[in-house]
């Protein structure tokens, strides 16, 4: 393509963006309303959530800085505003009267910006605004020349705003899609939905409906809010929904094929009427109501009642519920039948705790568990996959480990996948199948409660079982939204709950220092809290550290060897330290609802009433404040997932390479309910009359599934 050099070229292809087809639908996430400018306070209370602004001002002075001696240069401008309507003879009154927003590059510069657009230029600019030491700053903003002489892909009032991709601006893509869409065969692309469907839908060309979605030109200019037009909108939305609709209906239609060919290779696990009550005997705890119908549902689908179908289920379990017992109880059931059972996390520290946690609760049975995972020695591994070849170790816990080719099992009967959600499918499915002469079957667990919209669609083949219910006991965890100007009394306050014994989180979203965020990093506070409280044993846990690192920091925590840990978000999954009652999540506005719940279900799991404290600025946002309260009032983790997917959509609350969603690109299920039971409805009505896709017309929607999913056909196999 014209515009696309080698560089450019493979900083997209990271993107994974690599055809003209990828290129097109790369929507935009949002628009810059170029009717609205924002004026000082405006931008100041973008400032507190890191919003992008658009604006117009004069470059009053460029300056060369730098991070300290020898530290890296950065360029930095100051702009003084100008309102929408300012004339020529108002500038020079705004360089002395009007308040200043500060423009910063930190990559390394030749003076590209300041010989473009020098001192005493008028420019428009837009990005995200922030608070940095006492300033308003904008990093690496887009920056243009009065629209009379901007380029053509710079001229609409409505301007795409595309989502980040390292190294290439909104502003670079505007340009690349402005030239891609008036390529021939953009003007010509093929329409692969039957023409019977989208007259009876009023759903227009896709051609047209890409191009207006890219360079809007049919929008309302009095709207109120900023969408794009119905048709058009609907149409990507509806084919994305279709096509998922049809590949689920056709993946299923084609494993009741596979069923029946391998239904004698599905072990079936035979249950005593009263194996449930001599498994609870066993525990020193009674088990939830949810937790007992859980493992009902568990037995039914083993004993292979339907006709020899591998069990496919999902265990949503809220924070705290226990789903980790449903499933061990489950796999020793598995292994009294003489069979093998495969335990993945997604973490080291999750599974050295699910091993040890099994040798705790079943001691008479730990000789039969196995702990396979990366930090072992290569002989270590390679003794752990011979006893379980030679079917001496009949339940292995792991993690990614068990993934490798290496792996094989005598007899394994049963896989499941903790924490499923931080698992790629393929990577899900790649267990699954080294079983050696069976069909296993599968359970998937997350923590992480899934809307029923989003889990219906997602998990379409998997039944579902809900573990909300929590072990009785449990005190209700008080969470606190604190200003950071009550900083200092927080300080005071943790103070006393380590005179009183406690063990404390501190949560921070950094590792290190950045340059472009104002935000706290783990390391920096580390040390700030070593020197709070010198007389205290802190530890440090970050994703970047060692694994050896980071098992001897949490074993030492979980030991009760150092009473404070300052951490990321490593510990957000499956972390259980008893006695650790108090989390303090800092900056808690830049995380999403769900990760605050996970990360708030730390603590309370001890005897003590424990305390979630949310660290956040000092003039927060309305939707902050909104989203913190949720916090507050609620620790049912379905309730806050429904009001996370509400704001962050399926991409975002999911982590999208882990959602299962090729695609997805425009359609959000919460949102976009009623065209998805139209898309079901339309799919189901397709497939009745031709199952295959076999007929001359749906030909191309066969090829496009084949090319969409490619090897994910088996999607909601995996879970």
């Amino acid at each position: 393509m014209k515009g696309v050099g080698e560089k450019l070229a493979e900083l997209l292809a990271k993107a994974e963006i690599r055809t003209l087809w990828d290129l097109l639908f790369l929507l935009p996430r949002s628009y810059e309303d170029r009717r609205k400018f924002y004026d000082y306070a405006a931008i100041e209370e973008a400032a507190l959530t890191g919003d992008t602004v658009y604006s117009r001002g004069v470059i009053e002075k460029w300056a060369v800085q730098r991070m300290g001696p020898g530290g890296r240069a950065r360029l930095e401008a100051s702009v003084r505003l100008l309102g929408p309507d300012a004339k020529a003879e108002d500038v020079e009154i705004a360089t002395v009267f009007s308040p200043r927003v500060h423009f910063v590059f930190f990559q390394a510069f030749g003076g590209h910006w300041n010989k473009s657009f020098p001192e005493g230029t008028t420019v428009f600019f837009r990005g995200k605004a922030q608070g940095f030491r006492g300033r308003l700053q904008i990093a690496h903003p887009d920056i243009l020349d009065s629209r009379a002489e901007a380029p053509e892909w710079e001229k609409g009032i409505f301007a795409p705003i595309y989502r980040e991709i390292q190294g290439v601006s909104t502003k670079a893509l505007r340009k690349i899609l402005f030239h891609a869409l008036d390529l021939p065969p953009a003007r010509r692309l093929p329409d692969i939905l039957p023409r019977a469907l989208t007259e009876r839908l009023g759903l227009p060309p896709l051609a047209v409906s890409l191009r207006e979605l890219h360079f809007p030109k049919h929008w309302d200019p009095s709207a109120t809010e900023l969408r794009p037009g119905g048709a058009c909108f609907r149409r990507v939305v509806f084919e994305e929904l279709f096509l998922m609709s049809l590949a689920l209906h056709l993946r299923r239609s084609e494993w009741r094929v596979v069923q029946d060919r391998a239904a004698d290779r599905v072990p079936a696990i035979a249950f005593r009427p009263a194996w449930l009550d001599e498994a609870e005997a066993k525990l020193p705890f009674r088990l939830t109501g949810d937790q007992r119908r859980g493992l009902e549902d568990i037995a039914h689908d083993l004993s292979c009642a339907r006709e020899r179908i591998p069990m496919h289920r999902l265990l949503q379990g809220d924070v705290g519920a226990g789903k980790t017992i449903v499933a061990f109880l489950s796999a020793l059931a598995v292994m009294d039948a003489g069979y093998q059972v495969a335990l993945m996390a997604p973490t080291e520290i999750l599974a050295n705790q699910h091993f040890a946690n099994f040798a705790r609760l079943f001691p008479e049975r730990a000789h039969e568990a196995i702990l396979l995972k990366g930090a072992l020695t290569a002989k270590t591994k390679r003794e752990v996959r011979e006893k379980l070849e030679r079917g001496e170790s009949r339940f292995v816990i792991g993690t990614q480990a068990l993934l490798t080719d290496t792996t094989v099992f005598e007899k394994l009967a049963f896989v499941i996948i903790d924490e499923q959600h931080r698992f790629g499918v393929e990577q899900r499915l790649g267990l699954k199948h080294q079983a050696t002469g069976l069909t296993p079957h599968l359970l998937v667990m997350t923590a992480t409660p899934i809307p029923r919209s989003l889990a219906l669609t997602l998990y379409g083949d998997l039944s579902v079982s809900l573990v909300k219910e929590k072990p009785p006991g449990r005190i209700p965890i008080r969470t606190h939204v604190v200003k950071r100007r009550a900083f200092d009394a927080l300080v005071h306050r943790l103070g006393q709950f380590l005179e009183e014994g406690r063990q404390i989180y501190l949560v921070y979203p950094l590792v290190e220092e950045s340059e472009e965020l104002d935000l706290k990093d783990v390391k920096t506070a580390f040390d700030e809290w070593r020197a709070r409280f010198p007389a205290t044993p802190i530890g440090l846990l970050h994703g970047r550290m060692k694994a050896a690192e980071k098992d001897k920091a949490m074993r030492a925590f979980s030991a009760g060897e150092t009473r404070i840990l300052v951490a990321t978000t490593v510990i957000e999954v499956g972390v259980d330290v008893p006695n650790a009652s108090v989390i303090v999540i800092e900056h808690a506005e830049r995380f999403g609802l769900s990760q605050l719940h996970q990360l708030r279900g730390r603590v309370g799991r001890g005897a003590k009433e424990s305390f979630c404290v949310l660290l956040s600025s000092d003039n927060p946002s309305e939707s902050v404040r909104e989203r913190l309260g949720v916090m507050e009032n609620s620790e049912d983790g379905f309730y806050i997932a429904e009001k996370d997917l509400e704001i962050r959509g399926p991409g975002e609350f999911l982590g999208r390479r882990q959602s299962g969603l090729p695609g997805f690109r425009v359609a959000h299920i919460l949102r976009d309910l009623n065209v998805l039971e139209v898309a079901r409805r339309e799919a189901r009505a397709i497939l009745d009359e031709d199952p295959r896709l076999e007929r001359l017309e749906n030909r191309p929607l066969r090829r496009m599934i084949e090319k969409w999913w490619g090897g994910r056909m088996e999607l909601t196999l995996s879970g």
